[in-house]
């Protein structure tokens, strides 16, 4: 009963007293949300086709990120619930600093095996054979896919934030035949596969005009889904047509990382559902399937586990193989991210040490290798190695 007057409680608060359930938006501000999407495929449209206005960052493939920035602060400011505010820091923060400061201020090439058809400016973590992407898969199979797509994926984050007003339409389709739609993004997953056997080959008119195949077909539904949004909601693309997030949705089920769902605690208020963007049935999930919520959809936001009144969910990734008892549950998270409590100020410390140090490191290698053609081979030797290694 308690878990039913919360739920009712929090569905007709104001939207800016809501925590993790959708709310809705007026018309001006999704106009701006509009405008917002359609600056950033102005933006990758001039960099790709039209060369116009000499690419200033706010007419380039950086202005996304800018985008991300201004409206992920307001977010932020409005997002109630502490442990998605948390994620919501460390999601821009991420975006801003790897995805946008590192390549357009202090770029450099990072390492990769096999062809590419250009070369990798780091971060190039979906880009299969850059050193990023090998490590990403280890992090995702480790902890889950909300290592990347929690928590630093511009792709996402650009829906989470300009996108929120849409939010509530996800909620919309919740029908059978919806949720076996998820099987669509598979056939972009097979043109990703057919991407990496490409950069395996050598270099030929073949390999060449499939990676710009691929190139376009993940491009065109990525920005088209933007303009979208009225429709399907600011998750269409990540439920559908992300290519990526099921090569990591595949390694959220063969790894370390689900859902914990405690069948003797759950009301069943339904919360858990309502509250999932990925629109995953958590609670019918865990109990058919003997309390494991277990699939490539959940992207780990959070918000089913910290939104639990009962604290019926839980995370368990790598580190429960260490601590059996680690219980990863609302209380938990929320503690986690109350960063007033003096045993956490250290989390936040250290990220911002980590972006720092980042930040410095892409500035020293970017100022030693210098033109973009130069730097393969000074990059490996600055680590020490033979030109002939790369």
């Amino acid at each position: 009963m308690e878990a039913t007057r919360t739920l009712r409680s929090q569905r007709f608060m104001p939207v800016d007293q809501q925590r993790s359930l959708a709310g809705h938006y007026r018309w001006w501000v999704k106009g701006l949300s509009l405008i917002a999407f359609s600056w950033a495929i102005a933006g990758w449209l001039n960099e790709t086709w039209f060369y116009g206005f000499g690419s200033p960052i706010g007419l380039n493939r950086y202005t996304e990120y800018a985008l991300i920035l201004v409206f992920g602060l307001w977010r932020i400011h409005a997002e109630k619930n502490p442990y998605t505010r948390k994620r919501l820091i460390f999601l821009v923060a991420n975006v801003t600093v790897l995805w946008w400061l590192i390549p357009w201020l202090f770029p450099f090439i990072e390492p990769y095996v096999g062809y590419l058809g250009m070369l990798p400016a780091f971060p190039s973590l979906h880009t299969p054979g850059t050193i990023s992407f090998f490590l990403v898969l280890v992090a995702v199979f480790l902890f889950g896919r909300r290592i990347i797509c929690g928590w630093n994926c511009p792709c996402v984050a650009i829906r989470e934030v300009v996108g929120f007003p849409f939010r509530h339409i996800n909620h919309v389709p919740r029908s059978a035949w919806a949720w076996r739609l998820r099987h669509i993004k598979w056939f972009w997953f097979i043109l990703y596969l057919g991407a990496m056997i490409a950069m395996t080959r050598p270099s030929n008119n073949i390999t060449t005009g499939y990676l710009g195949f691929f190139a376009l077909m993940v491009a065109l539904p990525y920005f088209a889904t933007f303009l979208l949004s009225p429709w399907i909601g600011n998750r269409g693309y990540c439920r559908f047509l992300c290519p990526y997030g099921a090569t990591f949705g595949l390694l959220n089920r063969v790894g370390a990382f689900r859902i914990d769902y405690h069948a003797e605690s759950c009301t069943q208020c339904d919360l858990c559902v309502k509250v999932c963007d990925m629109n995953i049935p958590v609670w019918k999930m865990g109990l058919a399937h003997q309390g494991r919520v277990d699939t490539s959809e959940c992207m780990g936001c959070g918000r089913c586990v910290t939104e639990c009144p009962t604290k019926s969910l839980s995370f368990h990734d790598a580190r429960n193989w260490i601590r059996p008892a680690l219980h990863q549950d609302r209380e938990r998270l929320r503690a986690l991210a109350d960063w007033k409590h003096i045993d956490h100020r250290w989390r936040p410390a250290a990220f911002i040490l980590i972006l720092t140090i980042l930040l410095w490191g892409a500035d020293y290698y970017s100022t030693q290798v210098g033109t973009l053609g130069e730097l393969p081979a000074r990059l490996w030797a600055l680590c020490g190695l033979p030109v002939s290694t790369w």
